[in-house]
């Protein structure tokens, strides 16, 4: 019957046989509305789906048993967004930026020691660093 090049013209599916074409299934996205519209799919014993939740960024993942008891679990979903490509000069311009507050900081913390060790020098005591930071440990 196959060979029969009449049948083969008028059957699509003999030729998509004939030129071993695999004959393409419809697909599609099945869509619920709320954890109520899951609990009604019913599912061929062991077989799963995934259902588009129109109420919430959600996906189902719908599992059945043996028996065909179906349970689902809801999974979060959100857009995908790209991340924007790093700005190497924008790091390199904030990186010098902290240099020179640290440098500034340096300049103060050093200067302000000069400061405190000259004034217990003119009034005669031991220049001693404030330790008030560290007392309550």
């Amino acid at each position: 019957m196959y060979n029969n090049p009449y049948y083969a013209a008028f059957n699509p599916y003999a030729m998509a046989q004939q030129h071993s074409t695999p004959v393409l299934q419809p697909q599609q996205i099945i869509q619920v509305s709320g954890k109520a519209s899951v609990d009604t799919i019913q599912l061929a014993p062991n077989s799963s789906l995934l259902a588009m939740d129109t109420t919430a960024p959600i996906v189902w993942m719908c599992v059945s048993d043996g028996v065909g008891k179906v349970s689902a679990t809801p999974y979060d979903i959100k857009v995908h967004e790209e991340k924007p490509p790093v700005d190497v000069e924008s790091i390199e311009q904030r990186i010098s930026n902290v240099e020179k507050i640290i440098s500034e900081l340096e300049e103060k913390v050093s200067a302000k020691s000069y400061v405190d060790s000259s004034n217990a020098k003119q009034n005669g005591t031991k220049y001693q660093p404030n330790q008030t930071a560290h007392a309550d440990r």
